[in-house]
């Protein structure tokens, strides 16, 4: 069986609890959601911790469409 990183609602029991904006942002983009998937807990934390500080929602967009381009070259700390 072939492991794929938690996408969705509920509780991830392996880190944080995803926002749902990342989670449908990396559905659509499967280089992101490899490179998410190998993150540990940690490096996941910080991402959704780094997404989630934003001051505005322009800033949180601007934040996450360019997570997503970074995760899709495989970028893994934020």
């Amino acid at each position: 069986m072939i492991e794929q990183p938690f996408i969705g609602v509920g509780r991830n029991p392996e880190g944080p609890d995803m926002p749902l904006g990342l989670g449908m942002n990396l559905m659509q983009n499967p280089k992101a959601t490899d490179t998410f998937g190998q993150m540990s807990a940690t490096q996941k934390e910080r991402l959704i911790g780094y997404l989630q500080s934003s001051d505005t929602g322009e800033d949180a967009q601007n934040r996450m469409m360019g997570a997503i381009a970074e995760l899709a070259n495989g970028r893994k700390d934020f």
